[in-house]
């Protein structure tokens, strides 16, 4: 239930995010959201009821607002050829951290138990949430045309610019589509895979920690070489790649019996993280965001990934709930069947359907035919 509302507040606040990004700029958007973000871990400790952890979930969700507007300021600061590499070399600075905090995780959790454990990684990313709402006020710049900012300050309202979900281009309906189905899938076991860890195949927090840092180390490693290996061979083509690796990698969790075994098969998504192309909750990898860039018309970029980030959480809303029921009434190995077939589903529509705009091409200012 508070995964469902966790999705639900994400599906309310990309699409204002995105309209604000081409409104007011990339920069304003960025540093409100990331202020408002601070409340949240705030009020994880304060809380004493469950109930109390719904406004935490909807000023986290909050952070969403930022979503269109850093993507969008992202890709306005690279040339088009080098967004695969550009866009991978920020997530493997992003990924960096985790390389320490999964490990470190599971040893707080196991030593001073989950409720001290979690208290305290929360009082620390209070204070990251503060340095990074200052980092971002002090040095972003804005990257939106400033007469473009004042015209759509002018403009009259802001709600009209849901009519342009009818004009996105195809290409942006099908990465949409793919994403809707991924996003659900990775909802369906986003909760499930440590709770399957521990207590089916019988792990420590401490070992399921430790592989935890072990994927972070191949995906951070991979990650800015699949970057530069998807300008150089093309998006599309690592994207499937990467797809079909996390797919049978999900599904290699139902058969793992140990440790090694669970490392091995959680490797194999460390690998397919690192090409880029892979879904972390409603938030794709940095080949895949680059693509959407490509795809998306300049002039509208902001809002168009905000779109794309409202149908996506809309669509994955029940996927907390299905893998909560499938593991419960069906069987803990089902959430994990589920999400391959969803994603191998989506893998052959991303195949079929998407055609990636030719070289030279700055996204799509009209509708394909």
């Amino acid at each position: 239930m508070l995964l469902t509302v966790e999705t639900l507040s994400q599906f309310l606040f990309q699409l204002p995010g995105g309209i604000l990004a081409d409104r007011l700029g990339r920069r304003k958007v960025i540093i409100l959201s990331s202020v408002i973000g601070i409340g949240s871990p705030l009020i994880y400790l304060a809380a004493t009821h469950w109930t109390h952890l719904i406004p935490a979930l909807i000023l986290g969700s909050m952070g969403m607002l930022s979503m269109p507007a850093r993507n969008a300021l992202i890709a306005e600061s690279l040339p088009r050829e080098r967004r695969g590499a550009g866009f991978a070399a920020i997530s493997t600075v992003n990924k960096i951290p985790r390389i320490f905090t999964s490990l470190l995780g599971g040893i707080l959790m196991d030593y001073f138990g989950v409720y001290q454990g979690v208290r305290m990684v929360l009082l620390a990313s209070v204070v990251v949430s503060i340095l990074s709402a200052f980092l971002f006020w002090r040095y972003i710049t804005e990257t939106l045309d400033q007469a473009v900012i004042k015209e759509r300050r002018a403009a009259p309202g802001g709600i009209g610019s849901l009519r342009e979900l009818g004009s996105m281009p195809r290409n942006v309906w099908v990465m949409t589509i793919v994403a809707g189905l991924s996003a659900f899938a990775v909802r369906i076991t986003f909760s499930f895979t440590v709770i399957y860890a521990v207590e089916v195949i019988g792990l420590t927090k401490t070992e399921y920690g430790a592989i935890g840092t072990a994927v972070s180390l191949v995906s951070t490693f991979l990650t800015f070489p699949g970057g530069m290996l998807a300008d150089r061979i093309g998006k599309k083509t690592t994207i499937v790649v990467s797809r079909v690796l996390s797919a049978f990698s999900t599904l290699g969790i139902t058969y793992a019996g140990d440790f090694w075994e669970l490392g091995a098969v959680r490797l194999l998504g460390g690998i397919a993280s690192g090409m880029g192309g892979t879904f972390m909750r409603v938030r794709g990898g940095p080949v895949w965001t680059a693509l959407v860039a490509d795809v998306t018309p300049p002039e509208s970029r902001g809002r168009m990934m905000g779109m794309m980030g409202t149908v996506v959480s809309l669509v994955s809303t029940p996927g907390a709930w299905v893998g909560g029921y499938l593991y419960g009434n069906v069987s803990p190995a089902s959430p994990f069947q589920a999400n391959f077939l969803l994603n191998m589903l989506g893998t052959v529509i991303f195949i079929l359907l998407l055609k990636p705009p030719k070289r030279g091409e700055e996204g799509e200012s009209r509708r394909d035919d």
